[in-house]
Order: structure tokens, then sequence, then C-alpha cells
């Protein structure tokens, strides 16, 4: 994770904007390290807004509750900067 990111993980409020920008910095690491092409197309083509609720890979939710026991995190934002940050990266390709 970035330095902002770490930075923003050492503030142990709920914020939206922490918790979007943590979940967009942790998707682009997903999609560029982790996923396969196939995976990072499907999550990028989904509306966050359209779905009451997703799951992130089973890893992926793994490592949103170990950040969120360092810092409150919203799950709402930062399943949308997730979300964000994968559509980053397929835009790479």
């Amino acid at each position: 994770m970035s330095d902002v990111g770490e930075n923003l993980l050492r503030n142990k409020g709920p914020s939206e904007a922490k918790s979007f920008i943590v979940g967009l910095e942790r998707g682009r690491v997903w999609a560029e390290d982790y996923a396969d092409y196939f995976s990072v197309r499907e999550w990028s083509e989904l509306d966050v807004d359209e779905l009451p609720y997703i799951n992130l890979p089973s890893d992926e939710e793994m490592y949103f509750r170990i950040l969120s026991t360092e810092s409150e995190l919203e799950w709402r934002a930062y399943l949308k900067g997730w979300v964000a940050g994968v559509k980053e990266i397929v835009g790479k390709y």
C-alpha cells in the first residue's frame, strides 16, 4: 500500500473518503498482482450502486477485515473504491 494509504490507516475514526482511498489502492494491487485478466474484466463491469451487497474475492474480503482492525473502515465506501481501483487497471490492458 502507498504512503497515503498507510497514513490514512493511522486515523482510527471512520471516514468515507479514507475508506474509499484505501479500497482504491487495494483494488489496484489486487488487479495488478493477484487477479487474472478475466477476473479483472468481470469486476470492472460491476456497478456497486446497483447491487445491494457484493462479496469481494475471499482473500480480499479477509484483507478488508484485517485493515478494519487497524482502522475503522466503511464497507460501502471501501467497496466503491476497490472497484474503482480495478477499473483503473483494466483501462491499462
